[in-house]
């Protein structure tokens, strides 16, 4: 099996990086600082739990036949039907940001690159006619390959192997792109780490950023982040199932626990210099902070860089 080895496991579980990681983190940097920590120290807090959490959650899914995080709580409920449906409901609504955030990333990155050498990414844009509308036809090319890559069936004894290769897949990938970047502006655009950060540190609103104060809330704000997101990389039902259901060898769990911390380390070891460096180059807010990764290659005209951050 393609799919039955602890790597593709643990890129697969990499499905909670998603559009956010990606643009979000940068953003987020961008505006406060350290602020986008707390929503990779909560997995990386919760995956030392795994040996005993993790496995005990995918044998009692595996022995039950469970394979959504409804089922999994309805049967610790005495199979509640109506919890089931409860926790179903609940969990479509939530995810439908989810859904949204990344048809937006989709949608608007393709704009910053259609409307190049134009890198104003906060103008108004006319509203567009439903069959003119970019994240329309995505959402429609998205769910044809979910399908595609083996979510027609819900059995639960049929794994989606298609399905679990192409999130693998796109989590090195990305892994792989955001790095590109990361060197690209570190040692490109500056002289490694020590002068961008030096030249960041000569303005003061970079120089607060830097500060563990710049997360709006204070500690109060870090600790509910990285609280919610220990309980997000258990139980989004995106998490849940790449996590137990796709699971075909609980030992895989053992290599997660320091693979998956490790990844999202190294995914965001060029935020704060992507943010920095972006804040630098489009002083004022002339760029959304979100698509500095997009932006700042195509306002050094590289263009080929720019179009792999975007695939």
């Amino acid at each position: 099996s393609l799919i039955a080895n602890p790597y593709v496991y643990t890129l697969s579980m990499a499905v909670y990086c998603t559009a956010w990681t990606y643009y979000g983190s940068v953003g987020r940097a961008a505006n406060t600082g350290m602020g986008f920590l707390p929503i990779y120290l909560g997995p990386t807090l919760m995956a030392a739990t795994w040996w005993f959490v993790l496995r005990k959650i995918i044998r009692i899914s595996r022995l039950q036949r469970l394979n959504s995080i409804a089922d999994f709580i309805a049967s610790r409920f005495g199979k509640s039907a109506r919890l089931g449906g409860l926790v179903t409901i609940v969990a479509v609504i939530g995810i439908l940001p989810y859904i949204s955030l990344q048809l937006k990333a989709i949608s608007k990155s393709y704009t910053v690159l259609r409307d190049y050498p134009e890198l104003d990414t906060l103008s108004t844009t006319v509203r567009e006619l439903p069959w003119q509308d970019t994240a329309f036809w995505i959402a429609l090319a998205l769910a044809a390959f979910t399908i595609l890559f083996g979510a027609r069936n819900v059995d639960v004894t049929e794994r989606h192997e298609g399905m679990v290769a192409a999130v693998a897949f796109e989590s090195l990938f990305k892994l792989v792109a955001f790095l590109a970047v990361g060197l690209w502006v570190t040692f490109g655009l500056f002289d490694g780490p020590g002068e961008l950060f030096q030249q960041a540190m000569n303005e003061p609103r970079l120089q607060q950023l830097a500060r563990t104060e710049g997360l709006p809330g204070g500690y109060t704000s870090w600790l509910s982040l990285t609280l919610l997101s220990m309980v997000a990389v258990m139980f989004l039902p995106r998490q849940f199932h790449m996590a137990v259901v796709e699971n075909v060898d609980e030992n895989h769990v053992r290599r997660a626990m320091w693979m998956f911390p490790l990844y999202l380390f190294v995914i965001n070891l060029f935020v704060l210099p992507l943010a920095f460096a972006g804040e630098m180059r489009f002083p004022g807010g002339s760029t959304d902070p979100d698509f500095h990764v997009l932006t700042l290659p195509l306002a050094e005209q590289h263009e080929t860089l720019a179009l792999f951050v975007f695939l």
